[in-house]
């Protein structure tokens, strides 16, 4: 065996086998709770780990934010007989029979970017959904003058990890904004369509609304593309989730007064070593967090270079 071969790799404190023997059998799947913008810096981290290692990895989305639809994408993969998978839970309980398959066949199951606390999946890489939220709501509590109502956009209600967000939010606008009222926790299903519509019909509804938060990716852009139309930008405070495009823009137009970053593409990076480690017979801790950061007109343009740093 050569120098190469014979060289060791080490994980999270763990020893690992000759990766060129290992890696080269094994193929990673990382399935997103569905098609959607936000998924790509984490396929990316994916990626860019798997060059490193030498694995074989692919994404497969389901076409929608539904639950049927994730299952059937896990339990195709399980009759490809996958090395392993990295799941956005759309759901938890819901999950909790296919991945208990997926496991009882060999495959290693992780969770990344939304848990599924109730199922057999390995180990949890993401953010700390309910701290997030709640520095969020701290965040937004500052920019809140007076006695103010709002609302929260959330993409589905059956989310673990945006129900989390919403908990902690709420909480710190009862501690630091109290005179605050939140109007409602308005369903938008994480489509964007759905969020112009209602925010259109929210705005109608509630004349003396001075401020919105999303809790998920579409929601702020989407209500920053309605203000704007209704010479609202900057009146209202907008805030949210994630660093799409238009978010991104709209941190530096002014629209979107901030935006909770998740470390997307440190989330796909671990997610590979951590499938890795569980191949090869390694403890995995339960929940890893990836952390977030707060993006302002101050550090919009040097944020994400900064974040990939760590992995160069």
């Amino acid at each position: 065996m050569t120098n190469r071969l014979s060289r060791l790799i080490r994980i999270a404190g763990v020893c690992l086998l000759p990766m060129a023997a290992f890696a080269a059998k094994l193929t990673f799947v990382m399935v997103p709770k569905g098609v959607h913008p936000y998924y790509e810096p984490c396929y990316e981290g994916f990626k860019a780990a798997a060059a490193k290692y030498g694995i074989t990895v692919d994404k497969v989305d389901p076409q929608k934010f539904e639950l049927p639809l994730q299952v059937k994408v896990i339990e195709d993969l399980i009759a490809q007989q996958v090395d392993g998978i990295a799941i956005s839970a759309l759901d938890d309980a819901g999950l909790v029979p296919v991945i208990n398959e997926a496991m009882k066949a060999g495959i290693k199951v992780i969770t990344f970017d939304a848990p599924a606390p109730s199922s057999a999946a390995l180990t949890y890489i993401g953010t700390d959904n309910k701290t997030a939220g709640f520095e969020a709501g701290k965040k937004m509590a500052s920019l809140l003058k007076g006695p103010s109502e709002m609302v929260i956009l959330q993409g589905g209600l059956g989310s673990v990890n945006l129900n989390l967000r919403t908990q902690g939010f709420k909480e710190a606008m009862a501690k630091f904004a109290p005179k605050t009222k939140i109007l409602e926790v308005v369903d938008e299903g994480g489509d964007f369509s759905v969020t112009t519509n209602k925010t259109e019909a929210l705005l109608q509804t509630y004349p003396r609304l001075n401020a919105i938060f999303s809790v998920s990716a579409e929601g702020a852009p989407a209500a920053a593309a309605v203000l704007k139309q209704q010479n609202k930008a900057g009146k209202i405070v907008l805030a949210g989730f994630d660093d799409l495009k238009d978010t991104v823009e709209g941190v530096k137009d002014g629209s979107i007064a901030f935006c909770l970053v998740q470390k997307t593409y440190k989330m796909g990076w671990l997610s590979i070593e951590a499938l890795m480690k569980a191949k090869q017979g390694g403890q995995l801790a339960k929940v890893t967090d990836t952390g977030v950061l707060f993006v302002t007109k101050a550090n919009v343009n040097n944020y994400m270079a900064d974040m990939k740093k760590e992995f160069k």
